[in-house]
């Protein structure tokens, strides 16, 4: 088959396209041209502006794709250029989405007004009420990327325009080599550094989310856009769900650390190292596509979390980014106060 790829030249877009390309399929990658991306040979590469997608048009038609996966849709406008730009050039289009459409991550950011639930989400659970949710972090600037983001109406219009068979990939935490959001970071640095307790909010510590290792990630998309089956589906895409305080045992035992973690209740502890979120779990199920399309997992999830620590050593982050400060200074006077 042949895929274009929108999107495909860094993380999770990077590791579907090496997927296709060793399963032997032709692809092309449409990308700005501003990355240094290892890509297979034989790759076609198509450079421009996601932003203006219907200009390329005529260079998508040269390629003649079977499936369109865009990889970066963060709006509306984004997305109806997408369908404008694939009507009568092909009829199948994934999209990649993200499980913050669930009701349950609106809760999660105080946007919503209904009870704490612990069920585990499927395709079917309600998606959220409120709209934009990101704005609060924008500072209210409508030129700002994530001013008018928003997953929600993206896939209704990939799933519902005539001539299109659209498909709707629900994303969750992934994980892995050059993720550039560093999701395990917080404690690989902390260990590193020879710490010999971490502090942890124990709201934060009991916190459940449901985590993706990326290689296996992209093998689910992949199989998205090689099945037919696939077409008018909406799939959530995950290895499975874990709280807080196991993903940092993990860390703590691929980095052979033998320190301790000290959890306490919220009250307890200095602002700063507060939790500061509703105590909403994001918990989704990926049953669907391992029933429908039988997808299975090629790497142990322990064993991709020993391959993104390795990278997160070989490639510190420096100087350091203000979200992983880790405020040695408030977890002292914490270790001070309970004489650790």
């Amino acid at each position: 088959m042949r895929i274009l790829v929108i999107g495909g030249t860094q993380f999770i877009g990077l590791a579907l396209v090496n997927a296709l390309y060793q399963m032997g399929h032709e692809v092309a990658v449409f990308h700005r041209g501003q990355s240094n991306p290892s890509l297979p040979d034989g790759v076609t590469n198509i450079l421009g502006d996601l932003n203006h997608l219907t200009d390329y048009r005529a260079e998508f038609g040269k390629f003649a794709p079977d499936v369109v996966l865009h990889n970066m849709v963060l709006n509306v406008d984004q997305v109806n250029q997408l369908v404008e730009t694939c009507k009568g050039l092909v009829e199948r289009v994934v999209m990649t989405s993200s499980m913050d459409v669930y009701q349950d991550f609106g809760r999660l950011l105080g946007l919503e007004d209904s009870p704490i639930q612990t069920d585990i989400l499927t395709e079917a659970s309600p998606l959220r009420i409120s709209r934009y949710p990101h704005r609060a972090r924008t500072g209210n600037d409508p030129n700002h990327m994530f001013y008018n983001y928003d997953k929600i109406p993206c896939e209704e219009i990939i799933l519902n325009t005539p001539d299109i068979h659209g498909t709707v990939l629900r994303l969750p935490m992934v994980f892995g080599e050059r993720d550039k959001q560093r999701r395990l970071y917080g404690w690989v640095n902390q260990m590193k550094a020879g710490r010999k307790a971490i502090v942890m909010d124990e709201m934060y510590a009991q916190w459940r989310s449901t985590y993706g290792y990326v290689d296996n990630v992209a093998k689910a998309m992949a199989l998205t856009c090689l099945d037919n089956r696939a077409s008018g589906q909406i799939y959530n895409i995950c290895d499975g769900i874990f709280d807080s305080l196991s993903m940092a045992h993990k860390v703590k035992s691929v980095m052979n650390w033998d320190g301790r973690f000290i959890v306490l209740p919220s009250e307890e502890l200095p602002e700063v190292l507060r939790f500061g979120s509703v105590p909403q779990s994001l918990q989704v199920s990926s049953e669907k596509i391992e029933r429908e399309l039988g997808f299975m997992r090629d790497v142990p999830f322990d064993e991709g979390v020993a391959r993104t620590v390795s990278w997160d050593l070989a490639n510190p982050l420096d100087p350091l980014p203000a979200q992983f400060d880790p405020n040695y200074e408030a977890q002292d006077e914490v270790l001070v106060r309970l004489n650790h």
